[in-house]
C-alpha cells in the first residue's frame, strides 16, 4: 500500500508542476502579447559636450547607448557609422577618425519582439592641425618706403581654415580671417639706407637733403625680427610657422652714378662738400 501512494504522490507531483509551468509560460507568453511598445534608446558621448570650437570635437569620442523597455525588457540593440555595417552593441564604442556630419545610427528589439524606430545622430570630429607655411620678399628701393610682403600659405580639409595671425618677435601684428589658402600681409619695417660717397652741391633744409651723386653706394640697414604665423582651422586646432631671418634674399645695395638725389633730413653722420657718410631713415 505504501508503494502505491508513493506512486500516487509522484504522479500528483508531475501533474501539479507541469500545471504551474504551464501557466507561467501561458502568463509570460500573455505579457509579452501585452508589449507592444518598442524599447526606447538613448544616445550620449564623452566628451559630453564638443571640446573645440563651433560645434567640433578634436579628441576621439566614445559613444554610449542607453535601451530601456518598461514591460518585456531589451533583447538587443543594434549600431552603425556612416551606414556601414550594423553591429550589436554590447559596449561603448569609440570614433577615433575625422569626419564632418559623421552619422550613427542606433535601434533596440526587446523581448516581445518589438523594433524600435531607427535613430540618427550626427556628430563632426576634426583632431588634425592645419597646414601652415610662410614665406616673405622684400621691395627695396634706395630713398622710398621699403616693405616686406608676406604670404602664408594655411589649409584643412576637414573644417576648413577660420584665421591665421601675425607677429613678429612674439608681438602681435595682424589677423586676417578667411578660408584661405593663401593669406597676404605687408610690414613697413623701421629702416634706414646707409650712403657713402662723393658727392657735389649738398642741399640741406628742414624737409630734405638734396646733393648730385658723382658716385655713391646705398646700403640697406635693419634689425631683422622673427616673424610667425598662426593658422587656426574652424574646430580650434592650430599650427604654426616662422621666419627666423627675414634678411633680404639677395643683395639691396644700389651703386648710385651722376644722379640727383633727395632724401628725409632724419640722418646722422658726416656730410661734407665731396663726401658723405651718413645714414637716413628712410620711413
Amino acid at each position: 500500500m505504501k508503494k502505491v501512494w508513493l506512486v500516487k504522490t509522484l504522479t500528483l507531483g508531475v501533474v501539479v508542476l507541469f500545471f504551474i509551468t504551464a501557466v507561467s509560460y501561458t502568463i509570460g507568453i500573455s505579457n509579452y502579447l501585452d508589449d507592444t511598445t518598442p524599447p526606447v534608446t538613448t544616445i550620449s558621448f564623452y566628451p559630453p559636450e564638443p571640446d573645440g570650437e563651433n560645434g567640433w570635437y578634436v579628441s576621439d569620442v566614445t559613444v554610449t547607448l542607453n535601451a530601456i523597455d518598461d514591460d518585456s525588457g531589451v533583447n538587443t540593440t543594434y549600431y552603425r557609422v556612416d551606414e556601414g555595417i550594423w553591429y550589436n552593441y554590447t559596449e561603448p564604442f569609440i570614433l577615433d577618425f575625422d569626419g564632418e556630419d559623421i552619422l550613427i545610427e542606433f535601434y533596440s528589439i526587446d523581448n516581445a519582439g518589438n523594433v524600435e524606430p531607427i535613430n540618427r545622430c550626427y556628430i563632426n570630429i576634426d583632431g588634425t592641425k592645419p597646414s601652415v607655411n610662410l614665406m616673405f620678399e622684400f621691395n627695396y628701393h634706395f630713398g622710398e618706403e621699403s616693405r616686406y610682403f608676406f604670404t602664408a600659405f594655411a589649409d584643412d580639409s576637414m573644417s576648413g581654415i577660420d584665421r591665421v595671425e601675425f607677429y613678429l618677435d612674439n608681438v602681435y601684428q595682424e589677423t586676417i580671417f578667411g578660408p584661405g589658402p593663401e593669406y597676404d600681409w605687408i610690414w613697413i619695417p623701421r629702416i634706414y639706407d646707409h650712403v657713402i660717397g662723393f658727392i657735389l652741391k649738398p642741399e640741406i633744409t628742414e624737409e630734405y637733403m638734396k646733393f648730385y651723386a658723382l658716385f655713391v653706394i646705398a646700403k640697406v640697414g635693419l634689425d631683422f625680427p622673427i616673424c610667425y604665423v598662426y593658422g587656426y582651422d574652424k574646430a580650434g586646432n592650430m599650427e604654426s610657422d616662422k621666419l627666423e631671418s627675414l634678411s633680404p634674399p639677395y643683395n639691396v645695395n644700389d651703386y648710385l652714378l651722376f644722379q640727383n638725389l633727395t632724401l628725409s633730413n632724419i640722418y646722422e653722420g658726416y656730410i661734407g662738400r665731396f663726401f658723405i657718410n651718413i645714414r637716413f631713415n628712410t620711413n
